[in-house]
């Protein structure tokens, strides 16, 4: 393995985890439920099992994850208008506010991180990062996936969102 290798993949492994834990600590809840409210603040009315999908669990997970944020009031289901089959999920205030913490957690924890870099290297880092990050995905879907704890608003404020190159129509969740 090369030197550029391994030092990428032990940074994004100790980002990943301090992310995980201020993420987690600002929900409340465990595993995959700060991207879900993230994911919901962007894209309300959203399926359980799109957003099963969105966070990498089977369907019975997503069921199991919608209760559970259900039984913590933070969001609301709903019957699909357009199937009956299909139950819609939909932020609370208060999961409208955790969500909101979530975001302001994640950046906390990946400033801290940034911050030890000068200004220079911060700006040549801001530079490669976009083409880094659309490399990754290979779908809407994937996509979706790989910004699910993202603070759109701040990736848009220069080209290279990975969600703008992509069209929501691939048959992904929208």
């Amino acid at each position: 393995m090369d030197r550029v290798t391994n030092l990428l993949g032990t940074l994004a492994l100790a980002v990943a985890d301090r992310v995980a834990a201020a993420t987690e600590a600002a929900c409340g809840a465990g595993g995959a439920a700060a991207a879900v409210l993230v994911h919901l603040s962007r894209h309300p009315d959203t399926s359980v099992s799109d957003l099963a999908a969105v966070v990498g669990v089977g369907g019975s997970g997503g069921v199991r994850l919608a209760d559970r944020l259900a039984a913590l009031g933070v969001v609301t289901r709903a019957p699909s208008p357009t199937d009956r089959r299909t139950v819609l999920l939909r932020l609370t205030e208060m999961g409208t506010e955790t969500a909101r913490r979530v975001l302001d957690a994640r950046e906390e924890a990946v400033r801290q991180v940034v911050e030890a870099l000068g200004e220079d290297q911060r700006s040549a880092l801001e530079q490669l990062l976009p083409d880094l990050v659309t490399a990754l995905p290979s779908s809407r879907k994937e996509v979706l996936r790989t910004c699910r704890l993202c603070d759109v608003t701040a990736c848009r404020q220069a080209p290279g969102c990975p969600l703008d190159r992509w069209p929501p129509d691939d048959g992904g969740p929208a």
